[in-house]
């Protein structure tokens, strides 16, 4: 991704929070950098729109509303908090909510239309509904165990990748032969974090992003296998950032909390590295995780 001022703006804070909690969790592995997707009480939404935030957007408002201990995700503009009855408190500081603005141009073979010719970044100034003052309610969100087996095996069925359950002692997606291979749900146990259904479709969801990334699919794993070349000598570390961000996004949808995979810990120093190189790449993970989750929800 090409850097600007607002990249620079967006990106790279984020990206700097994101390391520093990676280097924490390296010190400390009970401090997990990706704590915040846990215990949200709402999906990351425009409280005007009503539109669920997606990728980069999703993840950064889901860290500001942990860190700030907010009670709801929600956000909206200065001006759509005024449409609401509310405004923002004194001193209260907005967060970026990117969007692209699409370019156009002539066309060359019918110069009466315009066709679009490429997009450029911007941003719109966000504040959460903690930071503001006013009339408006919040709508009433489910919290606790609202998550519903049946809709996610049905789902998952939906996608049509082929799964096993091989005691293997582990699980994985086999990009060559197309499959995910899922250990027994009673071989998954209920921890201080989440019971074991929630470790289960954690893992799944993981193994399912992997899957789009497949030649049928996206396409996804090959582009960047050539791509991030020089992401030291293992540029599969981008691919488990991406089905871990993947994996959240799924997450949120079925009201299922991120669980910390036993093999996370490996990738961390290459993420903090790669980070560091390109602060872009946190951007880039999300839009492409946020590319898999879409890809099975238009299904």
């Amino acid at each position: 991704m090409k850097k600007t001022n607002v990249t620079d703006i967006v990106y790279k804070p984020f990206a700097d929070q994101i390391i520093k909690l990676m280097e924490i969790q390296i010190k400390n592995p009970k401090k997990r950098w990706d704590a915040p997707f846990n215990n949200l009480n709402s999906r990351p939404m425009n409280a005007k729109t009503k539109n669920v935030y997606k990728g980069i957007n999703a993840i950064m408002t889901t860290f500001d509303t942990y860190f700030s201990k907010y009670k709801y995700c929600l956000y909206a503009t200065k001006k759509q908090w005024a449409s609401l009855g509310n405004v923002p408190k004194t001193g209260a500081k907005p967060i970026p909510i990117v969007f692209y603005k699409p370019i156009f141009e002539d066309s060359k073979i019918d110069p009466t239309r315009q066709i679009q010719s490429g997009c450029f970044l911007l941003y719109s100034k966000g504040f959460n509904f903690d930071q503001t003052e006013g009339t408006y309610q919040p709508p009433v969100f489910k919290t606790g165990k609202q998550y519903s087996i049946d809709a996610i095996d049905q789902f998952v069925k939906s996608t049509k990748v082929e799964i096993k359950h091989k005691e293997e002692g582990r699980c994985y997606y086999n990009p060559t032969l197309d499959f995910i291979n899922m250990t027994s749900k009673i071989n998954f146990k209920d921890t201080n974090e989440a019971d074991a259904s929630v470790h289960y479709y954690s893992v799944l969801f993981h193994e399912l992003t992997h899957s789009t990334g497949h030649e049928s699919r996206t396409g996804r794993m090959k582009k960047n296998a050539d791509k991030y070349k020089w992401w030291l000598t293992n540029n599969y570390a981008f691919e488990e950032l991406v089905a871990e961000l993947g994996s959240v996004l799924f997450g949120q949808q079925f009201n299922i909390e991120k669980t910390i995979r036993g093999n996370h810990i490996q990738y961390l120093n290459s993420w903090i590295k790669a980070l560091k190189t390109d602060y872009t790449l946190i951007a880039d993970a999300s839009a492409q995780a946020q590319k898999a989750v879409d890809f099975f929800a238009v299904k």
